[in-house]
């Protein structure tokens, strides 16, 4: 099954990414190093917490929950080349 990824910059900016289970790991990690910034969640869970102080992580964390229950993505349907 492929993976649903939401990156959410400090801004607020949204992206989503269907991630094949073998791509997985590498895209956190180039998330991780490139992407520095933003927030990173895999299937709902957050993964990576960019740069957001700790007191602001509640807030995005509210609206990766929103996206992620209202989502209409297809996820047979992946995302390469990664955004």
């Amino acid at each position: 099954m492929n993976h649903l990824t939401l990156g959410i910059y400090p801004n607020k900016q949204i992206v989503f990414n269907v991630v094949r289970p073998e791509d997985l790991e590498n895209h956190i990690e180039y998330n991780e190093t490139f992407r520095f910034g933003r927030l990173l969640y895999v299937d709902g869970k957050r993964v990576y917490r960019g740069c957001i102080k700790e007191e602001y992580l509640g807030e995005y964390d509210r609206i990766a929950e929103e996206l992620y229950s209202n989502n209409n993505v297809n996820m047979y349907s992946v995302t390469i080349p990664y955004r």
